[in-house]
């Protein structure tokens, strides 16, 4: 017998107490209204399940997030019809509808979570990642260095610098010269990584309105 059935029913018996823990919380210590606190126990109920659909094979996360979709938009519905909450119906039916809409044009274009990027990293893997830009960037203020000069004066080495580089690159922060890499002080700082950082986010939420349009 595999032991992901044992495996499973504990985590399903965890995650649904903790949903009843939330519920309690929210409905009782805090005071939200039972159509609120239906969207909360709908979100963590589908979402902590969405986490189980990793591990076991042929079964697809992009589902559950359908899932997920579904019955947040449900929830938002049930919000309205019992008690007439237009917000958190508003907040149901929209969260939801985008939450379905990524899964259907995820399926459509045969995207996966793991294809966004840095989707899987460890957070300290990233974090290291982020200090190791830094310090790139850092020293090309400086003016233009090859791999081994920035090696040297980051005190790493230069896989790490390239994979800071190809970082950099694909930001269009840095590029190459010769043997030589330049860094376009344009392109960085406060104003920069907000505009970046903001269109990213942009492109993110109407990705999956990409839906209607034809492939």
């Amino acid at each position: 017998m595999s032991s992901t059935g044992p495996l499973l029913g504990t985590s399903l018996v965890r995650r649904a107490a903790y949903a009843v823990g939330l519920i309690a919380l929210f409905g009782i210590a805090f005071g939200f209204t039972w159509s609120q606190t239906i969207i909360v126990a709908a979100i963590v109920l589908v979402g902590e399940s969405a986490e189980l659909a990793s591990p076991l094979p042929g079964l697809d996360e992009r589902h559950f997030r359908l899932a997920l979709g579904l019955i947040i938009v449900a929830a938002g519905g049930v919000a309205y019809w019992a008690q007439g909450d237009t917000t958190v119906a508003a907040v149901g039916v929209g969260g939801g509808g985008w939450l379905m809409l990524d899964a259907l044009y995820s399926l459509r274009e045969g995207i996966r979570s793991g294809d966004d990027e840095m989707a899987d990293a460890d957070s300290s893997e990233v974090f290291l990642s982020m200090q190791v830009g830094h310090l790139v960037a850092e020293e090309l203020k400086d003016g233009p260095k090859t791999v081994p000069e920035l090696a040297d004066a980051c005190d790493m080495t230069e896989s790490r610098v390239h994979e800071a580089l190809n970082y950099h690159e694909q930001a269009d922060t840095a590029y190459k010269d010769g043997g030589q890499w330049h860094l376009d002080e344009s392109k960085i700082g406060t104003w920069a990584f907000i505009r970046d950082n903001t269109r990213r986010a942009l492109a993110r939420f109407f990705r999956p309105f990409g839906l209607f349009v034809p492939s």
